[in-house]
């Protein structure tokens, strides 16, 4: 018996592993897409008859064409693509059906001709429900399963953290498939009197072919200058379709761009990988205005635009004092007499307000300041200490009827609650009804004066805060 509950103890989780899958199968086909991003791998290039001095190619070249092609935003999908990922879809599940049912014959046959016996019941049915699933999956229409019509592009890294892989000497499938790739590019070298002839080539592994092959000759001083067209045209196979790239040139230079709400840079700045149509443009700078536009990109185009952002007119406050006709200063310059317009400044200035027969009151304002502020001033013969005292007992005082007002509410409303459900018994007196609404009329009555005195309090606290540090 022990031996029968310690063999279903076993079986359980391998149970649960393969009903889960099932169940997502069996209800109409809803296999989907698991990979969040589209993989790329770059391996180091092949070489013959290098000289010495130029066998550093086959790791710095595929190294820089790493980190060109790293500004890749996506990969779009083609129809075929997108077919093929499917079909691979399939192919995985169908494998894994088809290890579940081998893995539920062998137990059931070792539970069979085991001591203990019995118990194959469970796995009849789950094999033929698999048999079933497995059946199912082959007829399955493939264009069923959802696939992404892009993803993010990533480029992958060894297991020891190295950018590029060793050269795929027998094949980039195995390659590709034993570091789980979409794509991995790779190339050779090749000398030849003096010259370097070099050859690039991709191999999707969805596909199961090549997607990408370029060649050219150089001589070696001149073989990174030949990387441009390399780069433009891989870069059109990572990306999937036609692409377009804009230039945002600004006077002054250094303002922020953004693309599409992206922030993308600062100008001048060259923005490659953009798709082609209406693309809005932002450019931010301080000091002057925010300028927006709305360009249309062609594919394939290298559009141009050009901003000349204008000033920004000086934010201004307004300043008001109690009393009024107090003199505002900005350093030793005179601004005025309150009540005032005040002109914000960039960064953190000191503006002072002075009125003869009160104490001068400091104000502290940047480019974020309130929109207005009001200055209580305090008379020269109130001593600061003293008026910090008073403004503090009238706090408590405020905070105290507040506290006592509290509860108030609180119980008149749970005392019309009880004659509310009194008045709901049969049989409850006609007073029921009205003591109830007179305790919730009386509840929202003290409610009402409970947010009257929390708002005294507010004002208390700020006339405290304002005693204590003048500073806004």
């Amino acid at each position: 018996m022990n031996n029968r509950m310690n063999n279903r103890m076993k079986i359980l989780p391998i149970m649960l592993l393969i009903a889960v899958p099932f169940a997502l199968c069996s209800e109409g086909f809803t296999l989907a897409d698991e990979r969040e991003h589209w993989m790329v791998g770059i391996a180091a290039f092949e070489e013959r008859s290098l000289s010495p001095e130029n066998l550093y190619l086959t790791h710095s070249f595929p190294l820089l064409l790493r980190e060109r092609l790293e500004a890749i935003p996506r990969h779009y999908f083609g129809e075929e693509e997108q077919e093929a990922y499917r079909s691979r879809i399939i192919r995985k599940e169908e494998q894994r059906l088809v290890s579940a049912v081998g893995s539920d014959r062998r137990a059931r046959d070792e539970l069979f001709f085991s001591a203990a016996g019995g118990g194959t019941a469970a796995y009849d049915q789950r094999i033929a429900d698999n048999l079933e699933a497995l059946r199912e999956l082959r007829e399955a229409d493939p264009r069923q399963i959802s696939f992404p019509q892009s993803k993010e592009l990533r480029f992958a890294s060894g297991a020891d953290g190295q950018l590029i892989y060793d050269s795929p000497v027998l094949s980039p499938l195995q390659l590709a498939t034993r570091e789980d790739l979409d794509v991995l590019i790779w190339g050779k070298f090749e000398e030849v009197r003096g010259f370097l002839f070099f050859e690039v080539d991709a191999y999707n592994a969805v596909l199961g072919q090549p997607v990408f092959s370029y060649s050219d000759a150089a001589a070696p001083a001149e073989i990174y200058d030949r990387m441009d067209p390399l780069i433009e045209e891989l870069a059109s196979v990572l990306w999937g379709r036609d692409w377009s790239s804009l230039t945002v040139e600004t006077v002054p230079s250094r303002a922020a761009v953004w693309i599409d709400d992206s922030f993308r840079g600062r100008s001048p700045l060259r923005v490659p990988y953009l798709l082609p149509g209406t693309t809005e443009i932002r450019v931010e700078s301080p000091g002057y205005r925010r300028e927006q536009r709305t360009v249309e990109l062609a594919p394939g185009s290298e559009g141009v635009e050009r901003f000349t952002l204008l000033a920004q007119p000086a934010d201004a406050f307004s300043l008001d004092s109690d009393p009024e006709g107090a003199a505002v200063y900005r350093g030793s310059e005179w601004l005025g007499t309150t009540p005032l317009d005040v002109d914000k400044p960039q960064e953190l200035s000191r503006i002072l307000l002075r009125r003869e027969g009160y104490l001068d009151f400091p104000l502290y304002v940047d480019s974020d300041f309130a929109p207005t502020a009001t200055a209580a001033l305090v008379p020269e013969d109130v001593e600061p200490a003293a008026l910090q005292g008073q403004r503090r007992e009238e706090l408590y005082r405020a905070f105290g009827y507040f506290a006592l007002s509290i509860p108030v509410p609180i119980f008149l409303w749970g005392y019309g609650y009880d004659y509310r459900v009194m008045a709901a018994q049969a049989g409850a007196p006609a007073s029921a009804q009205l003591t109830a609404d007179t305790l919730s009329y009386l509840s929202y009555g003290t409610t009402a004066v409970c947010a009257g005195l929390f708002v005294n309090l507010l004002v208390r606290v700020i006339r405290y805060l304002r005693a204590a540090d003048r500073r806004s």
